[in-house]
């Protein structure tokens, strides 16, 4: 969804820094993929060009912790090399409690960009934690739902919502794509599953912008007032997701870790739960490891989805199926158009990058940059999690 929207829901044990100014190309973003669930923070812009507005929820998710232990500060930046910016003014709070706070601050003053920064501050251990977005020159479309906006890149199937950011006396085009993307290719692959720039809707309706409205139907939903231009608002609609919890919708991610013969029956398998679970048993060669797998595999598919939802389903994505294989990463560095992973594990050292491929779809996809020095690491993880031992 066109809304550049972050959820960050993690535990911040050595990555946070300490409270001083720092550049943001500096920082170990690490904790953007950790799911230790300390605090959650939420934010979008929405609105028209230079009538921006920021809403925001946090929440602390650890009984131990309440949301008056921090203190969350908005700033612009002109750029990742700033050390700091210019603090924005107190927002207008919705919620504030102990458990959770949610609120709006407008920023007409902030330039086409330029960098909207928060600092959330633990005040105990003045440990800070940088998470940012650009301020885009073009409207920032949103879907609202309970007068909010949606914080994901995809909604359950006939929830209500409403399309804002759009001008309000023209109608709306959308267009539902039920087109199966691709899996992402494994990290050593010599070419990639890349998606046609042009692809055709499977249907196409109009509704006005900021009118209730429910959508039906499951796949890509693009929505836009001209169909010629290179602005919309797109985002998918799901019913299974972004846990996995139907035999149907379980096989498509087994794709990483199994042969194409065990792909074949668990794909035959459909809705046969015995089929299924004897497939994952010659997999893992025990019903011990097999109910291991299961439970910390799909636990790493919803996580993805949760964190990489795009155009198409976020364990599809290159992001997606790094993080479910070979886990969250000790350190992340974004570099402009450049997200670097590094792993310093027992299981693996390493780096890779990933560069932004922006789209109609997804203004903030990024690719894998493949090597077939990655052959050996790809298939000793995979090794790992057939022998659950993760």
């Amino acid at each position: 969804m066109q809304c550049y929207r972050y959820w960050i829901i993690a535990l911040f044990p050595c990555f946070a820094v300490k409270l001083q100014s720092q550049p943001l190309r500096d920082v170990n973003f690490s904790y953007l993929y950790d799911q230790g669930l300390e605090f959650n923070l939420v934010f979008t812009v929405h609105g028209t060009a230079g009538q921006h507005q920021l809403y925001f929820e946090f929440s602390s998710s650890s009984p131990a912790r309440s949301t008056n232990e921090y203190s969350v500060r908005w700033e612009l930046r002109n750029s990742i090399g700033d050390k700091d910016g210019r603090e924005l003014s107190e927002p207008a709070w919705i919620t504030n409690t102990a458990e959770k706070k949610t609120g709006r601050l407008q920023l007409d003053d902030a330039n086409p960009g330029q960098l909207l920064v928060a600092k959330v501050i633990l005040s105990a251990s003045r440990k800070a934690w940088y998470f940012y977005k650009t301020i885009s020159q073009d409207n920032a479309f949103s879907l609202f739902q309970n007068n909010v906006p949606v914080t994901n890149t995809f909604i359950r199937i006939n929830e209500p919502v409403t399309a804002n950011g759009f001008d309000q006396n023209k109608p709306l085009v959308v267009s539902l794509y039920k087109t199966d993307f691709p899996a992402a290719a494994p990290p050593f692959a010599t070419s990639q599953a890349r998606v046609s720039p042009v692809i055709t809707p499977d249907s196409t309706f109009t509704i006005m912008p900021g009118q209730p409205v429910r959508f039906s139907g499951l796949g890509l939903y693009l929505l836009q007032q001209d169909t010629a231009s290179t602005a919309g608002l797109a985002f998918r609609v799901e019913d299974d997701y972004p846990k996995l919890g139907k035999i149907e919708t379980l096989a498509g991610p087994m794709i990483y870790v199994c042969e194409k013969k065990e792909m074949d029956k668990l794909r035959a398998a459909k809705g046969d739960k015995l089929l299924f679970d004897k497939t994952i048993l010659s997999i893992t060669g025990s019903t011990e490891r097999a109910k291991i797998f299961m439970r910390n595999y799909f636990r790493r598919v919803e996580q993805a989805n949760q964190l990489f939802s795009s155009y198409k389903e976020g364990w599809k994505t290159d992001r997606g199926m790094m993080y479910i294989i070979f886990g969250p990463p000790e350190e992340v560095y974004r570099l402009g158009d450049r997200e670097v992973w590094e792993y310093k594990n027992t299981n693996y050292k390493g780096r890779f990058i990933f560069t932004k491929s922006s789209t109609l779809f997804d203004p903030d996809n990024y690719v894998l940059i493949r090597d077939r020095k990655f052959t050996d690491a790809w298939y000793a993880m995979v090794d790992l999690w057939r022998k659950a031992r993760f």
